[in-house]
């Protein structure tokens, strides 16, 4: 931290050019830039747990097996929840990716488009996915109670063209 805030307190195995370029480049007025986004982050609180996304076990194979054996023996998947999340997110990279191949049209024109395939789009999210209404919300641009609402609007029963679409998603998520 002292070489992204001061020139003098630079690392020389440390490389500062990545994090300083979103700030002006490794100048001393992008570390003024860096100082003073990070205070104001600091003042107003970082939720880092909103940001990470699972758990990591960091070290060599025997080091990873010696944690598993050790800690987390007979451990089930819905009992890390940590696993959970991570298997959650990857649940809605392959329903993201399906409905764009199903309906030919892009994540980004479904979510402006009111209408049906947004409707598939929050309920497969919520079902296959495992997400959460806030968490469609996020994704769509819209609260949680507009997540609920589009999901009752979707009505499946009957509709053979629509249940086949659902089901043809359904299994590309799974494969």
């Amino acid at each position: 931290m002292p070489g992204y805030l001061s020139r003098r307190k630079k690392e020389g195995f440390i490389d500062y050019t990545l994090v300083l370029a979103q700030y002006g480049g490794d100048t001393d007025r992008a570390r003024q830039v860096y100082r003073k986004t990070l205070y104001a982050e600091l003042a107003t609180g970082i939720e880092i747990k909103d940001k990470v996304c699972g758990q990591s076990i960091l070290g060599s194979e025997g080091f990873i097996e010696w944690v598993m054996e050790r800690f987390l023996r007979g451990e089930k998947d819905r009992e890390r929840p940590s696993l959970r999340e991570i298997h959650t997110y990857q649940a809605k990279d392959g329903i993201l990716k399906a409905v764009e191949q199903e309906t030919g049209k892009s994540i980004e024109e479904i979510i402006k488009e009111k209408g049906l395939y947004r409707q598939i789009l929050m309920e497969l999210l919520y079902r296959v996915g495992g997400l959460k209404g806030g968490e469609i919300g996020k994704i769509m641009g819209v609260g949680y109670t507009s997540v609920s609402q589009e999901r009752r609007r979707l009505r499946l029963v009957g509709d053979r063209k629509l249940t086949a679409l659902m089901e043809r998603i359904e299994q590309k998520c799974h494969e």
